[in-house]
This record gives structure tokens, C-alpha cells and sequence, in this order.
């Protein structure tokens, strides 16, 4: 089995990579993807699942240790009873993949035993703000890396990309390196051997170095589903208005709403916001934000104020109070009652675990 794990900073285009790479696969491989996610309601795992047949997503409460051994306890799951050619594991974007790799040597799992290798997706956009603010993390991640994509290249100058190439090249040189833009990478793009050894004493002691607090982003989660029908020009105005808002320092967002035109999907970076038709098997509008501060409270009200249909027709998990919930012992199928709006429909998620960490107004 083919184990590639998929990590990035939080909207670098990790989603979009494994989509592009299920659609060249899919008729040679039979490939399950496993996605972790920070919070409670998880979107990727829903888009994913139109391409790919065996998606499986894990939500968390704390994403530094319980959700890396969650992963962790999952591939042997998956190796077992669904025998995959290939396994795709997306990890968190606030996550330190080094959490991941000791949680898997601790259960005495063997990933060098497979064809293994991690992929970093790096936002050509961002990355200079993420290196200034968090450089241990930054480089923490380039060098844990088999492949390096830098992502979005169409969006910024040529000397941009070439200036990026030139620093993460510096921090990482042993591996594969690829610029791109939407995530278009080829599986020949991936074929590289399994690599534990460091080429420099600098990318030894970044790689070796004890992960702690202040290396790592520090942000809460909110995220709810709901019933009804939205206004896509309401939605759009509020998240377009999101940065600098009372509502909090929100640093990413992604959702799939149903509108009276279809079913829509959001992307938020403080960069700019995006809400473009999807097509799909959805059953319910859901949102995941995430940010350093937020008020659970005012962003409730905001998304209701979106709804044009049933302005109380929603429900949530967990409420707006911080609390833990309980992991249960099996594999748990979560389904709703389906909003109706136009679109196809094909694929589901398989959810596992439920917990949050989440900040109140």
C-alpha cells in the first residue's frame, strides 16, 4: 500500500491536490482518503467524497495529540478492511505532522514498511506572512517533506516564484520540488523513495526540535450545520465583511451552503472569499471557521440572518458552550435529511469522532 500524507497551512490548496491526483488514479487505483479535521463539522471529507468512494473523516478536540493518534489507529483499519492500492492522509493545517509520524511509531506501526511519503503544500500567496510569524512551524513542516508544491504560482509575480523556490529549496534541498497552481500535480510527481536521513545539520536540528505551544498556531474552531435555504448575496457580503469585524480574527473558513440556485461552496482567507457552485451528495448546509479569537455567538446570529427560509431551521453540536465530547467506541455513519436544491448526487463521507475545540461569545 502507497501511504501519502498531505499536509499545508491552512488554505493552501491541499484539498483541491488530492481531488486533482483521486481523478488520475481512480480508474488505475483503488484509493481511500482519510481526512483529519480541526472541529466538529467537517467539509473536505464531503468534497472529497464525490471522487473519491472511501473517504473516512476524523474531527477533534485537541489536534496536537488525540487527533494524530486517532489518525494513527486508523491506517491499519483501513489497510485491513479496505485494502487500498493507495492510502491519501489529509493532516490539519494547524497540525505539526511530527505529532502524526511519533503517535505511529509509538503503536509500533512501520510506515517505511510501505511506499511512503509526505507531501507539503505551500500557498505561494501566504507563506512569506506564516514564515514571519511562525518560523520554527514553517520550517518544521518544508523539511519534514518527501515533495514540496508550491501552490497558486498563477496568483503572484514570477520573481515571487522564484524567490519562493529559492528559500524553501534552501530549508529543504533533498526533495522533489513542484510548482503548480489549483493543486495540479501528476502521480508521477509523487513517485519518490522514502527518505529518513537530513542533508544539512540545520534541516536536523529544525526536523529533531521539540514541538511546543509557541511553534505552533494557537486557534479555535467553530462550526455548525443547518437546515433551511440561503441567500448566497447575504453570505457573500458577510464574509467579504468578515476581516476586522467584531466577530473575531478569523484566518480561515470553508462551508457548503444550499442556495435558491444550488448547492454553493465558500472558501474564506483573508486574501479574498470565493462562493462557487459544487455538485454533490450534501445533505445539510455546514461551516467551519477557524481563528485565534472568535464570538460563537455573533457569527450564529450573522449566518442566520443568511438563511431566507426557516430562519430557525437549524441545529448545532455541541452548543455554544466549550465542553468535551465523549468518542465513541465504533465507527459511527452520520446522516440528515437532505436540503433540496438542484445538483447531482453521488458519494458520501464516513465520519469518525465528533469533538471540538471551540471559543464562545
Amino acid at each position: 500500500m502507497i501511504v501519502n500524507i498531505v499536509t499545508g497551512y491552512l488554505g493552501s490548496g491541499k484539498t483541491a491536490l488530492i481531488q486533482h491526483l483521486v481523478r488520475q488514479l481512480a480508474p488505475g487505483e483503488r484509493v481511500a482518503v482519510l481526512v483529519g479535521e480541526f472541529g466538529e463539522v467537517g467539509i473536505d471529507g464531503a468534497l472529497l467524497a464525490q471522487d473519491a468512494p472511501d473517504v473516512l473523516e476524523l474531527g477533534c478536540e485537541c489536534i496536537y495529540c488525540t487527533l494524530s493518534a486517532d489518525l494513527a489507529r486508523q491506517i491499519p483499519y483501513v489497510a485491513g478492511s479496505l485494502s487500498p492500492d493507495r492510502l491519501i492522509i489529509e493532516y490539519p493545517g494547524v497540525a505539526a505532522v511530527q505529532g502524526l509520524l511519533a503517535a505511529a511509531k509509538v503503536m509500533g506501526l512501520h510506515l517505511m514498511d510501505h511506499r511512503f511519503s509526505i507531501i507539503h503544500v505551500i500557498d505561494a500567496c501566504s507563506f512569506d506572512e506564516l514564515y514571519a510569524r511562525s518560523p520554527l512551524f514553517a520550517e518544521s513542516q518544508i523539511c519534514r517533506a518527501n515533495v514540496l508544491v508550491l501552490n497558486k504560482c498563477d496568483l503572484v509575480p514570477e520573481k515571487k516564484v522564484q524567490s519562493l523556490t529559492k528559500k524553501i529549496k534552501e530549508l529543504n534541498p533533498r526533495a522533489r520540488f513542484v510548482s503548480t497552481h489549483h493543486g495540479q500535480v501528476s502521480p508521477a510527481d509523487l513517485q519518490v523513495a522514502s527518505q529518513t536521513g537530513f542533508s544539512s545539520p540545520r534541516e536536523r536540528k529544525v526536523c529533531r526540535r521539540p514541538q511546543s505551544a509557541v511553534d505552533i498556531p494557537s486557534y479555535y474552531s467553530f462550526s455548525r450545520k443547518f437546515q433551511g435555504t440561503f441567500s448566497r448575496t447575504q453570505l457573500a457580503r458577510l464574509f467579504e465583511n468578515l476581516t476586522g469585524s467584531s466577530i473575531g480574527e478569523v484566518v480561515r473558513a470553508k462551508g457548503i451552503f444550499c442556495c435558491e440556485e444550488g448547492w454553493v461552496r465558500l472558501d474564506f482567507l483573508p486574501s479574498g472569499v470565493s462562493l462557487e457552485p459544487v455538485t454533490g451528495r450534501f445533505y445539510e448546509s455546514k461551516v467551519l471557521v477557524i481563528g485565534s479569537t472568535l464570538a460563537a455567538g455573533k457569527l450564529t446570529a450573522a449566518l442566520l440572518d443568511c438563511l431566507h427560509k426557516d430562519p430557525q431551521g437549524f441545529y448545532e453540536d455541541g452548543g455554544d458552550q466549550r465542553r468535551r465530547v465523549s468518542r465513541p467506541a465504533g465507527l459511527n455513519r452520520r446522516r440528515s435529511p437532505a436540503c433540496t436544491a438542484p445538483g447531482n448526487y453521488a458519494g458520501s463521507s464516513l465520519r469518525l469522532g465528533h469533538d471540538k475545540k471551540e471559543l464562545s461569545s
